[in-house]
């Protein structure tokens, strides 16, 4: 009789949102997403047979884990057993969280010591860890790394222009993150046999990121040390000239933590509209006549042209162009706005087909077929690549 496989949790705690899945081998059992929803948290449950939408009663989504284990059991997606293990998602700088980890007092000592550095993403993963730990009693968690895939990038994409020496003795390279989300998008262009030498990723979600992939390995991409560089995000700032700090300091009166605060929690769409971080929000606005809301999804979608145009010089051209991420899945308009200025390099949008995809399942195309190379849209399915790596991790343990 054949052996059932284990079943593996995963953990993916985001910027402003939670998701968990539970998998046995590469079969996904269920999946859990918790995010905000007009200032409330929401969760969305998918099974193989149910699809529920609850308003669980916990204050913001960095609680999740607290109603995790009720959920599941309540909705008969877990009973007695526990997984064998957790998979969970590590946004970390350095080359020590480059590779995936067991949890153990090394890997807890080495984000404390971290958390010092990048404050807002630590914090995130530590208190995962320990809500896990807590709930989980024994089970073995595995701390995914979400820069492995950026570690095919030749050595000059590493570098900032500081001193070397520095920059080697401090670890202070351009690690690169959502990893995972562009190792995924690889993985479904292999398996559907449509991975071309050139192939730009972008991932549209709170937090973004444009991806330059060569061959199916990671030649560039936008964020950097750590996951506030590169294009405006939800409430992100993205890059800036390192001298507004000294300015943000001496006029803010901020301190350190307080300057972290303010750019990865104050800035970016949020800081520049006044009023919302969310895109589906500032659509309406716009749409309104709200100069500001017009202002922020300009400027956003700008940085990411700047981007694209950026990795399409780094791998001489494009042969095929990726969205996955929740707004690059979920919003035409945005996706339709991202190309506009792209014919140049014959990326043009079939607008009934992107019309027509707001919630993928598969893999999507909404190109012109014929007058342009192949843009598509599919699901971001960080889950599957955790639990593989979770699976990998506990073979070599």
């Amino acid at each position: 009789m054949a052996v059932e496989a284990p079943l593996i949790l995963v953990a993916n705690p985001g910027s402003a949102s939670r998701k968990y899945a539970l998998f046995r081998g590469d079969n996904q059992v269920a999946s859990l997403h918790f995010e905000y929803d007009g200032g409330q948290v929401v969760c969305g449950i998918e099974a193989s047979d149910a699809s529920l939408h609850l308003t669980p009663d916990i204050p913001a989504v960095s609680q999740a884990a607290s109603v995790l284990l009720p959920l599941l059991r309540q909705h008969h997606l877990l009973g007695d057993e526990h997984p064998a293990a957790i998979g969970l998602r590590v946004v970390a700088p350095t080359g020590f969280f480059l590779s995936d980890h067991v949890f153990d007092e090394t890997v807890v000592r080495r984000l404390q010591t971290m958390h010092e550095r990048v404050p807002i993403h630590i914090d995130a993963v530590l208190k995962e860890y320990q809500e896990l730990h807590d709930i989980f009693d024994g089970v073995p968690i595995v701390g995914v790394s979400d820069s492995a895939f950026h570690a095919t990038k030749p050595d000059f994409a590493w570098n900032y222009g500081l001193p070397l020496a520095d920059s080697d003795r401090l670890e202070i390279k351009r690690f690169g993150y959502h990893g995972l989300s562009a190792a995924s998008v690889v993985r479904v262009l292999h398996d559907h046999d449509k991975l071309p030498p050139k192939v730009i990723v972008c991932h549209l979600g709170s937090g973004a990121s444009v991806t330059a992939v060569w061959h199916g390995k990671s030649r560039d991409t936008t964020m950097g040390y750590s996951p506030l560089e590169g294009v405006v995000m939800s409430t992100r700032s993205g890059s800036f000239d390192p001298s507004v700090l000294t300015v943000l300091r001496r006029e803010l009166g901020c301190s350190d933590v307080e300057l972290e605060t303010y750019l990865n929690e104050q800035s970016g769409l949020l800081g520049l509209s006044g009023s919302s971080a969310d895109i589906r929000e500032l659509l309406a606005r716009e749409a309104d006549g709200d100069h500001f809301a017009h202002l922020a999804l300009e400027t956003y979608l700008f940085s990411v042209h700047k981007a694209i145009g950026q990795m399409s010089a780094v791998l001489g051209g494009v042969d095929l162009l990726m969205f996955t991420g929740t707004v690059g899945e979920r919003s035409p308009s945005i996706r339709a706005r991202v190309l506009s200025p792209f014919h140049y390099l014959d990326l043009a949008l079939d607008h009934h087909s992107n019309a027509q995809c707001t919630a993928p399942v598969e893999l999507t195309c909404i190109s012109r077929l014929a007058h342009s190379c192949p843009i598509f849209v599919v699901p971001a399915n960080e889950a599957a690549e955790i639990a593989r790596h979770t699976r990998q991790a506990l073979r070599h343990s």
